[in-house]
């Protein structure tokens, strides 16, 4: 039986959320800094420390100042939406509200879509990135929550079942990074973070709904997306290494091994497990998500930095997803940090697993 120790998990937050809130306010801009900042705000409500919201806060002070850009890459406007909202519900101050309004009404008004309403990031370019799942659907569904906007909230959803018809692979529950509309293509490789981002993005619009009251309203489209993750952890549950990670391409064990992805799949098993999720095979999600918990622990060194990330990777052919540089990266310091302090806010269900 797997173990991890509670206070093994609270110990690596802490070094991880303190060399979190020094390197966002003092590195050089990074697309995956949002993610950083909703983080620090997740490790913030576990730890209960004020100081982790003190650096959130610094880093979005001048972004208050001018506004989003939304005229910029979507990768760097669109990932804000989550920290604003996740702010003014720690701060209750409305000028971070209006901000995630500002975003989600760019994204929803403005923003580039297939024919069927998936956002495109890439336009001209008619694609659909798996990634954008996490970037869209999330800030949405909690917008809708927020606001009492119950049509948001199922445009939240309808999101993630997009995402999901567009890039599913039938014969695994897994998905491909993305999907070429016009060529009626998909990119060739299983890639492991790509497959995290949607595990973490469906239990959150899953739970938004929830605290809406809304969920006997969209039950057709909750049941869809609670399949498909649960099919989709099934099958990830097959493929993790005994060392507690995933293979960059998850499929093929010819490939590194990458600690992107054991964050997030640790934080939606985590998710998954606390709601009792129906189809999901709960034994082994139950042990997969104690091994990477300790895998990800693992990789947080003692300077606190989360080491064994997959940098920047866009589409390609399997040598290129082998070929890309490992190191740290922001996006996946601030996962890590979700995870684990989701770990933290289930103390009870680790005491439970440690003594079963």
């Amino acid at each position: 039986m797997t173990e991890i120790r509670i206070d093994e998990v609270r110990h690596a937050l802490e070094r991880l959320t303190a060399n979190a809130s020094r390197e966002l306010l003092a590195k050089q801009p990074h697309w995956g800094d949002a993610i950083l900042c909703d983080g620090l705000l997740s490790a913030a409500y576990a730890l209960k420390s004020d100081a982790p919201v003190e650096a959130a806060q610094r880093w979005f002070e001048p972004k208050l100042a001018t506004g989003p850009r939304t005229n910029g890459w979507f990768w760097f406007w669109a990932a804000e939406g989550l920290p604003a909202l996740n702010l003014h519900l720690r701060t209750n101050d409305p000028r971070y509200l209006e901000y995630a309004r500002a975003i989600v009404g760019f994204m929803e008004n403005s923003a580039a879509r297939t024919p069927d309403g998936a956002f495109v990031p890439h336009p001209p370019a008619l694609e659909v990135w798996i990634d954008v799942c996490y970037f869209t659907a999330p800030a949405l569904a909690l917008l809708g929550r927020i606001s009492g906007d119950s049509a948001m909230l199922e445009r939240a959803a309808d999101q993630v079942i997009l995402h999901r018809d567009h890039l599913i692979d039938m014969s695994t529950g897994l998905f491909w990074h993305v999907a070429y509309l016009d060529k009626k293509s998909h990119s060739p490789c299983l890639w492991a973070r790509g497959n995290s981002w949607f595990s973490i993005a469906a239990p959150q619009v899953i739970g938004e709904i929830a605290a809406a009251g809304a969920t006997q309203r969209l039950a057709a489209k909750v049941e869809k997306i609670q399949a498909a993750l649960a099919r989709q952890l099934n099958t990830i549950g097959t493929l993790q290494d005994e060392s507690g990670l995933w293979h960059t391409v998850i499929d093929r064990n010819d490939s590194y091994l990458e600690a992107s992805a054991a964050a997030g799949f640790a934080l939606a098993l985590g998710r998954a497990l606390r709601a009792s999720m129906p189809g999901l095979d709960d034994a082994r999600a139950h042990d997969g998500y104690l091994r990477a918990l300790r895998a990800i622990c693992s990789k947080i060194d003692a300077h606190g930095a989360f080491n064994g990330v997959s940098q920047q990777t866009p589409p390609g052919d399997f040598a290129f997803y082998n070929s890309i540089e490992v190191g740290t990266a922001p996006f996946a310091t601030g996962v890590c940090m979700m995870a684990l302090s989701e770990a933290l806010g289930n103390e009870t269900w680790l005491i439970k697993a440690r003594k079963s």
